[in-house]
């Protein structure tokens, strides 16, 4: 018989279950209409933004056909030499089954991304918040209708990481290192987590993504561009896209390296603080500069900024017997957004990658006690990036002039360091740091401001996953 004062649990079970059928739902019709634009101009032979060029690079490529010019011309694909032979054999359905396989991946990265978010965040993948599956994506949904409509693989890229970071905490670190490698081959820049695989000594994961990124730049492009062609291609790629910087140019965008659309560091401080076009594609003069400084004196700041960023960022993390469940899914958001702001291109779209970092603050928000600062910090970090992301809605290419992606990335980064320094009994360098410099005084009423209730601690692990505790009592993983 049902207790009176509990009351019938079934009305409050069926009302979720609606919300969830109401979330796949809405998020399948998305999908199906995202896919539209990019089916339909190809079945009406219409310019179809990047597909058209993927598959045409494909069957060059596929044909032995060189695609990165040694003359100094602008390449007409920037992508690595692994990326143009995935292409070349994907190229090989036709074009129509090109475009469709190429949406249907876009699509499930998108879920996988979605699932392993919130999985990441909260050790489980279902029966979690509805708001963690929904929010992060309609933050940056503007973004993940540019990857249907552009073809752009970003939403891969994202679930390949997320992937990584999950065979990371499953000591699965051979497939951990391959999706990395994986990514990189599409797209280089997800090659920069090697310097966190390395800090944290994971070297089965470095020598995986090693071995496997050198196959897919090297070994499979072989057999369309022989032994010869292969090392040419990279060598060819690697000085006109990753050597290449100058005052005038990232890459091979001359127009629009340091344009709005770039969201990097490296662009969005060239354009704030030198007398450069802002769009120069529109060749209008725009600009955004609020100083006018030489490029050499830009360059400094950008170097000063990555290594202060890069040294925070290795203080913040605990040691390796002090890990758990909840540092690590910080190290990896902090690495997503670190990846993000210096990587040389990141466009506008890059961003989809917020979608991890927000799941994350969003949950940490939620699971901290009411009114304390980690609440009000995660929750305004998330309320703080959706609002700078929104900008765009009122005035895109000032907006962008201006970084509000890239800015909306340093929020995030900003608070989830924070949540990260202040994690109990991480003991990371700036928690020694501090306590050595503050005294055991300063330490200990640092910790009563900023520790969680033990009722409320985030670090609590689920009973089915295999952990051990330290001496302070914090489970941690032996990774």
């Amino acid at each position: 018989m049902l207790n009176p004062e509990v009351g019938d649990p079934a009305p409050t079970t069926t009302r979720i279950q609606i919300r969830r059928t109401w979330l796949l739902f809405g998020l399948a019709a998305t999908i199906l209409g995202f896919s539209v634009a990019p089916l339909l101009n190809d079945s009406l032979n219409r310019g179809n933004k990047d597909y058209t060029l993927w598959y045409y690079v494909g069957r060059a490529v596929s044909q032995g056909t060189e695609i990165y010019p040694k003359d100094g011309r602008v390449f007409p694909f920037m992508y690595p030499p692994s990326a143009a032979a995935m292409l070349a054999l994907a190229s090989q359905l036709g074009p129509r089954a090109f475009v469709l396989l190429l949406v249907v991946l876009n699509s499930l990265s998108w879920v996988v991304a979605i699932v392993l978010s919130v999985y990441l965040a909260t050790g489980k993948w279902r029966w979690q918040r509805l708001t963690l599956y929904l929010v992060p994506s309609l933050a940056v949904v503007a973004y993940i209708h540019d990857t249907y409509l552009l073809g752009q693989p970003n939403l891969g890229l994202l679930a390949c990481m997320l992937g990584a970071f999950a065979c990371l905490n499953a000591r699965r670190f051979h497939l951990a290192g391959s999706l990395v490698a994986l990514a990189a081959a599409v797209k280089a820049f997800p090659f920069m987590a090697i310097a966190y695989l390395v800090y944290r000594r994971f070297w089965k994961a470095t020598a995986a993504m090693l071995v496997a990124l050198t196959l897919a730049m090297i070994a499979l492009p072989m057999p369309f561009r022989g032994v010869q062609g292969a090392f040419e291609d990279v060598g060819t790629w690697t000085q006109g896209m990753v050597l290449r910087y100058d005052s005038g140019s990232i890459a091979q965008r001359p127009e629009r390296g340091f344009g709005h659309k770039n969201q990097s560091i490296m662009a969005l401080a060239n354009r704030l603080l030198r007398a450069i076009p802002a769009d120069g594609e529109a060749h209008d003069g725009w600009r955004v500069n609020v100083l006018s400084l030489d490029f050499a004196t830009v360059n400094k700041i950008i170097l000063a900024s990555a290594l202060v960023l890069g040294l925070l960022y290795i203080g913040l993390m605990p040691r390796k017997a002090n890990r758990n469940r909840i540092t690590s899914s910080l190290e990896y958001a902090l690495l997503v957004l670190l990846i993000l702001m210096f990587s040389p291109l990141s466009f506008n779209y890059f961003y989809v990658w917020l979608l991890y970092p927000l799941t994350l603050a969003l949950h940490l928000g939620y699971e901290a006690p009411g009114r304390s600062a980690v609440r009000r910090v995660m929750l305004g970090s998330v309320v703080g990036s959706i609002g700078l992301l929104s900008l765009s809605l009122v005035e895109s290419r000032t907006a962008a002039g201006y970084g509000n992606s890239f800015f909306a990335a340093v929020v995030l980064l900003v608070a989830l360091g924070w949540r990260l320094g202040s994690e109990p009994g991480a003991e990371s360098p700036i928690q020694i740091l501090g306590r050595w410099i503050f005294g055991s005084a300063g330490q200990a009423n640092t910790s009563a401001r900023t520790s969680i209730p033990a009722p409320h601690r985030t670090t609590a692990v689920d009973p089915r996953e295999s952990v051990s505790t330290n001496e302070a009592g914090v489970a941690h993983w032996e990774i």
